[in-house]
């Protein structure tokens, strides 16, 4: 699913124009990436947990320069579904 068909999902699913289910869009994102910045976890109900984590600075093996390269700390988004949710994907896959 693209942007779009998402967009045009949300404007059927609820009832209203594209046009406000695309600020809505928008303004979800703009707080979900505001409040992850923060360090604080967004629990979305009967979906998951979207948080971030950070990786441990580590060395790592290079073989274009065959010898050991230092890899700085980074930060990632790491999403949990809830158990609801796997289980839903697994019974459609059956």
């Amino acid at each position: 699913m693209n942007y779009q068909d998402f967009i045009k999902s949300i404007a059927q699913t609820v009832s209203m124009s594209q046009k406000d289910a695309e600020q809505l869009a928008a303004a979800l994102t703009a707080v979900m990436v505001n409040e992850i910045k923060q360090d604080n976890a967004i629990v979305l109900p009967d979906l998951g947990t979207l948080e971030l984590k950070t990786k441990a600075a580590r060395r790592m093996y290079s073989p274009n320069v065959k010898d050991y390269v230092e890899v700085p700390e980074s930060k990632t988004i790491a999403f949990k579904p809830t158990s609801e949710m796997k289980d839903k994907v697994k019974s459609t896959k059956e």
